[in-house]
């Protein structure tokens, strides 16, 4: 099966064809209505699914009471704290949301003062929640199926949305358990649940306070404190808003809470928040830098490597750095003068060939068995550092503690993005997040500007530690031209790895946005075949789903939209 990543050389009649084999004739339809300028609301589309995803009142109503008689309802209790723009008529309308919800069967208590909640606590799970919020109906109803699925959770967070006047819209549906993003912002939101054992363990750091920071210190110190997470991938609460923006606090108080968990927890970074209001960057600070052997495929094209290997030295600031040039079967003869001539100007480059037929896999695994570096750095040849601390953090985040490897934020020549992170299923198979779109577009907050774990990261610049490259013997060769990167994450990931992607590497891929993947009845036979490889080998795992990817966002995009089918 194609993806959508695959149709810019088609016509129009073959896209339309495409999209009726593939998707079906109403998405086709639709995709056609909003061709003709007739595309529908997606706040409309977004009610109607919801309408249709929702059990009547009455049946939650029963559930409840069904449960509470059994003796069978968790003992929850709600503390409800102010939100940055509290008013009275929002405090009321979410104490009537909680009511509503557990139909009187769950005690309240509205935060005053930490020293008077903390008193009137009790029960095993504590619902955190900021009253600007407002919990749907079946919101204790979902969380009693979560705690039958994982009943030692420590932590429940959900999806959310938000409402204005009875329409709700913009829903946020989020990865599962993600530390790299709550270090960038407090993504469960002004709602979540914890065992209030966990609670009482964390309260007893008297420097970590309950009533502060939309509940982000305490979030943070959960996080370190388990994995025992639960993410339920359905919306069970909304924020009451008036504007349509991606919901985040952008108060100044995150970021010193944000600075004193990495304080207390002597993580050697620097925090600063990033050029986007309400997200955070955590700058990590190298103690040593080890070396990094860059390694770069290549094939005449002596243009597009000179550039590349030009801002490595004249952009880069990273300076430790090896640069091994694998030569596979060039005709020009200006491309051995190119290798005569770097290798000569700069102790730092040398050339390696490969002179069998192209095999990125063996050409890569054969280059990396002359690399004397601790992190290999696979880069295409017609890639271009764009901000000076590319490497430093890539470098940085393959060596966070649990990570194995990184990759960066490319762009198009034309500043659209071409790779934000690698989506497994997607297509199929695999695809690059945010594929064609901009990194700056509200629509796809927070995906588009925060470092994240992903379920993979593109070969076009993929930072790896060696001890993980080897521990999993290197790329798998049966992948010849595609996907052999892709395969290789999830391998380091089976292995025990997580994989970062960071917005704050930043490099441009000249690769030709309209080219496809194939361009000859040849060429995608090929393809067709190392797709049937991928999906026979990660069967179970593509099955499963990407963990960073809700399954309530579509599969056929990139732009992170719900799949409204």
């Amino acid at each position: 099966m194609l993806s959508d990543f695959d149709l810019e050389g088609m016509s129009k009649p073959e896209k339309l064809v495409y999209y009726i084999k593939n998707y079906g004739m109403s998405y086709a339809t639709k995709k056609m209505m909003k061709k003709l300028g007739f595309a529908p609301d997606p706040d409309s589309e977004y009610m109607a699914w919801c309408r249709r995803n929702s059990e009547p009142k009455s049946v939650k109503k029963a559930q409840i009471e069904e449960l509470n008689e059994k003796g069978a309802l968790k003992k929850y209790c709600v503390l409800l704290s102010d939100a940055d723009n509290s008013t009275h008529a929002k405090r009321s309308t979410a104490l009537a949301s909680v009511n509503d919800a557990s139909y009187g069967y769950v005690k309240v208590v509205e935060a005053v003062d930490e020293k008077q909640a903390l008193e009137n606590i009790d029960g095993e799970y504590v619902v955190l929640m900021e009253d600007d919020a407002v919990l749907l109906d079946d919101f204790f109803i979902e969380l009693e199926k979560a705690l039958k699925e994982m009943p030692d959770a420590d932590i429940i967070y959900s999806d959310e949305d938000s409402v204005n006047k009875n329409r709700r819209f913009r829903p946020y549906f989020k990865p599962d358990r993600s530390p790299m993003l709550l270090l960038n912002f407090q993504y469960m939101g002004s709602v979540w649940v914890i065992k209030r054992t966990l609670l009482n363990d964390i309260l007893k750091d008297e420097s970590v306070r309950l009533l502060w920071n939309h509940w982000y210190a305490l979030a943070l110190e959960a996080f370190k404190r388990t994995d025992k997470i639960c993410h339920v991938k359905r919306c069970l609460f909304s924020n009451l808003r008036t504007d349509s923006g991606f919901v985040r606090s952008t108060s100044e108080s995150q970021l010193m809470c944000l600075k004193e968990y990495v304080s207390r927890h002597n993580i050697a970074a620097e925090v600063t928040s990033s050029d986007v209001p309400g997200f955070y960057h955590l700058k990590y600070k190298l103690e040593k830098k080890p070396l990094v052997s860059i390694i770069i495929p290549n094939m005449d094209h002596i243009d597009d490597l000179k550039k590349c290997i030009d801002s490595i030295f004249e952009v880069s600031t990273y300076e430790n750095v090896e640069i091994i040039i694998a030569e596979n079967n060039s005709k020009e003869q200006e491309t051995f003068d190119y290798y005569n001539e770097i290798v000569l100007a700069n102790k730092k480059v040398k050339v390696v060939y490969w002179k069998e037929e192209f095999n990125y896999s063996a050409i890569n695994d054969y280059a990396c068995e002359v690399a004397r570096g601790d992190l290999f750095l696979f880069l295409n040849n017609d890639t271009q550092i764009i901000n000076p601390e590319a490497i430093e953090e890539l470098v940085a985040g393959a060596m966070q503690p649990g990570f194995g490897a990184s990759g960066a934020l490319l762009f198009y020549g034309d500043d659209t993005i071409q790779h934000a992170g690698v989506i497994i299923g997607m297509g199929g198979f695999a695809a690059h997040a945010l594929w064609s779109l901009t990194d700056r577009d509200e629509k796809y907050y927070p995906f588009s500007v925060t470092s994240r774990e992903m379920g993979g990261v593109t070969g076009a610049c993929l930072m790896m530690r060696r001890e993980a490259f080897e521990k999993v013997g290197g790329f798998d060769r049966d992948f010849r031209v595609a996907l052999n990167d892709i395969d290789l994450c999830m391998k380091v990931r089976g292995a025990g790895y997580e994989i970062l992607f960071t917005p704050y590497a930043r490099l441009y891929h000249y690769e030709s946005k309209s080219r496809g993947y194939e361009d000859t009845m040849e060429k995608q036979a090929r393809f067709q075949t190392e797709i049937d490889r991928f999906q026979t080998k990660w069967k179970k795992e593509l099955e499963a789903g990407d963990e960073y990817y809700n399954v309530n966002l579509t599969l056929h995009r990139a732009d992170y939209s719900m799949d409204i089918e």
